[in-house]
């Protein structure tokens, strides 16, 4: 994706930023909700934990969290949940980054280290 380059020093109408701002979640397709259904994850906090260290990882890399990462609420029928909408790259990270003693992280743990052998 492009980046935006604005020149001056006029604050950005609000219209601009509400539409950068859409941009920048269309892909943002993927919730930590589902993928703790879909792959059997039971421990919501082990989600939220891996998110958190899917961003590091982001940081260290210099990639923008916020292209990749977005702290929602949820509302359900017993109330209001926190969840993050990820991106592709968002989403494999958590995965990575998720507990080693559930067979599906580990095994991508392995897969990744066996195609950089």
């Amino acid at each position: 994706m492009q980046k935006l380059v604005l020149y001056g020093d006029d604050p950005l109408p609000e219209a601009l930023l509400s539409f950068m701002d859409v941009i920048e979640t269309i892909e943002l397709r993927f919730l930590s909700t589902d993928l703790m259904i879909h792959f059997g994850f039971e421990d919501e906090h082990s989600v939220d934990h891996a998110v958190l260290r899917a961003i590091q990882a982001c940081r260290s890399l210099k990639i923008p969290p916020s292209r990749h990462f977005r702290k929602i609420f949820i509302i359900r029928e017993n109330g209001i949940i926190p969840a993050w909408k990820l991106s592709v790259l968002g989403c494999y990270l958590t995965l990575v980054n998720e507990n080693p003693a559930h067979p599906l992280v580990a095994r991508m743990q392995a897969s990744i280290l066996m195609q950089l052998r």
